[in-house]
């Protein structure tokens, strides 16, 4: 008798696809064979995101194409989990048609009882629901099957969050901030690098407030130190850094680590003072930026990577105006842009001066070009350089795709690789001969 089928569609951030990969593992403990061909399964689960309304179209979409599937006869049974059913609790289910089961971000072990269920006989007469409000204290993410390449892997500090940006839900979705422990860290990383990871890259809603509720106490830069000696491990990189709670041992563990690479995830979101207030941030215009200089003045060689929302309620022209002459000054050598989304719960859908799409729009596409000629210039000043490069795939006969130190995976920048005498997963030396567009071009030596 064939094990029964089971495709998987996982949408969303970092932190969404640890849990994709752990409810892949309870699925193939469970006696799933995972395909990749949703026409050719029996079941597929849909992981949401619901972070914001172009994300919660997404998944809604997608939920949709898998119940046509199921109408048309090629699918058996259709899950849907994660954010977006955690964001609206159990009521959610009604304005699903067609989904046999949901789950939020809870129950992740009861995966494969659930879509076992839904193929027998005696299959369930109502959808199953197990939204749960009731989060656990931690999560243990082990034996998952990867979805990222093997030699590099997604390791989740904590859940939840305590800060009230007045733009964000998360805190509605996933929790209080709760930390897991060191040991339990350790743990999960040693499991990656058996696997064959070179480079872990460490996510949470907040990274910097790490056992803080735990420990009484900051203490991501001791984890660091405790990372330092995982065999296998060459590359540790820091994401999601929020810039209230960077302290300066922090700092000075990212200078001296030699497996921590040098970059920084931190979104300041924006760099004025009256839109820092109205976002809640918890942090000044000048103790932001003088952070900023710090991380700069104290790890060498950084690469800083930041995020930050055009459009906010209120955001006067001279705001905006305030925010691009900062960015020029800050010359962020990776930046991401979101156009403000106005997320019902938010305390920001209840400000006033909600601004016209169009002008959102606009600020946002003047913000990109001008970032463009930051990055434009920081690849010219690649040329020349000898860096520390990840092989990602093999393109051709002596030609392979690849990352620096200074480029995480999905978000940032790629360098176009020419040589021999490497493999796939592998760190190398490359010098760069050019640039194309945002990525680098270089030659294995």
């Amino acid at each position: 008798m064939k094990n029964p089928r089971v495709s998987f569609v996982s949408l969303g951030c970092a932190k969404n696809l640890v849990d994709s990969e752990v409810l892949l593992g309870h699925l193939a403990k469970g006696g799933f064979d995972l395909c990749a061909d949703y026409k050719q399964s029996d079941v597929v689960v849909v992981n949401t995101c619901g972070f914001l309304a172009a994300s919660e179209k997404e998944s809604m979409d997608t939920i949709d194409s898998m119940v046509d599937l199921k109408g048309k006869g090629r699918l058996k049974a259709v899950v849907v989990a994660g954010c977006l059913p955690q964001r609206y609790g159990p009521e959610f289910e009604k304005r699903l048609r067609g989904v046999d089961a949901v789950l939020g971000i809870t129950n992740r072990e009861k995966i494969a009882d659930v879509c076992s269920s839904l193929l027998e006989k005696t299959r369930p007469a109502r959808p199953v629901n197990l939204v749960s409000g009731d989060l656990p204290r931690y999560e243990i993410d082990r034996d998952r099957v990867r979805l990222t390449p093997r030699h590099s892997a997604y390791v989740r500090l904590s859940e939840g969050c305590d800060h009230t940006c007045s733009f964000c839900v998360i805190p509605q979705i996933r929790g209080k901030f709760r930390s897991k422990p060191m040991e339990v860290i350790v743990g999960e990383i040693e499991e990656l690098a058996a696997d064959g990871a070179r480079e872990i890259n460490l996510i949470a809603q907040d990274t910097t407030s790490y056992g803080l509720d735990l420990y009484k106490k900051l203490v991501l830069d001791e984890l660091l130190r405790k990372l330092e000696p995982v065999r296998g491990v060459e590359w540790i990189r820091l994401l999601y850094c929020y810039p209230s709670y960077v302290t300066d041992r922090l700092i000075d563990e990212v200078a001296r680590n030699p497996k921590v690479v040098k970059y920084v995830d931190m979104p300041v979101q924006h760099t004025r003072e009256r839109m820092l207030r109205a976002m809640r941030r918890g942090v000044t215009e000048e103790s932001q930026k003088a952070l900023i200089r710090k991380w700069r003045d104290r790890v060498p060689g950084l690469v800083f990577r930041t995020t930050v929302i055009v459009g906010f309620p209120g955001e006067t022209d001279e705001d905006f105006d305030g925010l691009l002459a900062d960015l020029r000054e800050l010359r962020f050598e990776r930046l991401g842009a979101f156009v403000y989304s106005r997320e019902p719960g938010s305390r920001a859908d209840a400000l006033e001066g909600h601004l016209p799409e169009e002008v959102k729009q606009q600020r946002y596409a003047r913000l990109m070009q001008q970032q463009q000629e930051i990055a434009f210039t920081h690849n010219r000043a690649q040329v020349g350089r000898t860096l520390d490069v990840l092989v990602e795939k093999k393109l051709g006969k002596e030609r392979w795709e690849g990352r620096t130190a200074g480029d995480a995976p999905d978000i940032d920048t790629l360098i176009a690789l020419h040589g021999n005498g490497i493999d796939v997963g592998r760190i190398a030396r490359a010098r760069v001969t050019g640039w194309n567009v945002y990525d680098l071009i270089g030659d294995l030596v």
